[in-house]
């Protein structure tokens, strides 16, 4: 028993060297792990999993919570009991504690977190290019024009398909419940194989979180859990999101860590969909990075432009702000820092603040593809 939990222990500073390691070889992790080996491992996992209509990700963060209740439960017990075996108890619990996180860490590392060392995005946009257009082009100049042109055709694009989805009480609606919105999203994603053909595969279906109302306390919409190859939707957020989100997780489930990445896949998918929800969403998505983006480079060109926004579009965005007003308060916080920590430590230097290269991306894409 001694030498197995040295041996779980052993697996954490093993995984680390092996992400250190990985982090040096960017396009052979790209080539043989993303696109190779833990591309046809998710596919199968999520597959088995996905034979279970309900989120196993969601019964995990039950058990663990369940966990800590009886841990607590058991302290209170020895302590009125026998406090004499406190410390035995506490020091077994500790090390079975760092054994699970150990083998957990390492897990995360082998089913994905070696992602987070695959080439930028932004390069094999550039090589998918090129190699359908017989063109040699090494990179993109982006400057604050691009970035007004772009802002200039998110809001048309968005005015004008909003003016063609469904709607209630003034607010848009989707074109089908949420389960509808799951069934449809890998729709989108075979309307963009021919731009980057690392999206295509066969995955389960994304997954409805029951407990959604509990993840807008902390401010989160969807989480890709690696451990069952499952995306995770909250439900309950505005329809305007629900689309775009779901496309989201999808493109972590495809092996894209990082969130900006995420979402600019999450918009490709979502304006080259069929149906007229997705694409609202993914030109919204788009709408708010790019709002951010310009209003932080150039503020009175961002007012100008803005004056553009139709109220109907105004009136939806308004509707999801207030939504989430309701949710704000000191866990969305907590859980704000503790993803910027998680982002940090798996090599986003900017933690959260990276989701602004998304537009970086949607630069890049144009530039290449034009508007």
């Amino acid at each position: 028993m001694k030498k197995l939990k040295i041996f779980l222990i052993s697996l954490f500073p093993i995984a680390l060297l092996l992400n250190f390691v990985a982090s040096k070889f960017p396009q052979l992790v790209d080539t043989y792990y993303s696109q190779g080996i833990n591309k046809y491992t998710i596919q199968i996992l999520s597959k088995i999993t996905g034979i279970f209509s309900f989120s196993l990700y969601e019964i995990c963060m039950y058990l663990i919570v369940f966990s800590i209740i009886l841990f607590t439960i058991c302290i209170v017990f020895i302590i009125i009991k026998n406090t004499s075996t406190l410390i035995i108890f506490l020091k077994k619990s500790l090390i079975n504690l760092i054994c699970i996180l150990s083998v957990s860490y390492f897990l995360f590392i082998v089913l994905w977190g070696l992602n987070y060392n695959r080439s930028p995005l932004e390069k094999t946009l550039i090589n998918e290019y090129n190699s359908s257009n017989s063109t040699n082009i090494a990179s993109t100049d982006n400057n604050l024009d691009d970035l007004k042109k772009l802002y200039s055709y998110l809001i048309e694009k968005a005015n004008n398909t909003r003016n063609l989805v469904q709607m209630e009480n003034n607010i848009m609606k989707a074109n089908s419940d949420y389960q509808g919105i799951i069934d449809r999203a890998h729709t989108g994603y075979n309307n963009i194989s021919n731009v980057l053909p690392s999206t295509s595969g066969n995955y389960a279906n994304a997954k409805a979180v029951k407990s959604s109302k509990i993840m807008c306390y902390t401010g989160i919409t969807g989480i890709y859990f690696p451990f069952t190859g499952e995306a995770n939707i909250n439900i309950t957020i505005p329809d305007i999101y629900i689309p775009s989100t779901v496309a989201h997780e999808m493109a972590h489930q495809r092996g894209f860590a990082s969130e900006d990445e995420a979402n600019f896949i999450a918009y490709l998918v979502s304006t080259n969909h069929s149906d007229i929800d997705f694409n609202y969403s993914g030109y919204i998505l788009a709408l708010n990075h790019t709002a951010s983006a310009l209003s932080k480079s150039d503020y009175d060109s961002y007012a100008s432009l803005s004056q553009g926004i139709s109220n109907d579009v105004k009136e939806d965005l308004k509707h999801n702000r207030e939504f989430w007003q309701k949710y704000e308060g000191k866990i969305e916080q907590v859980s704000n820092n503790f993803n910027n920590s998680y982002l940090k430590a798996n090599g986003i230097k900017e933690g959260t603040l990276s989701y602004g290269k998304m537009v970086d991306l949607l630069l890049t894409y144009y530039n290449l593809y034009g508007f």
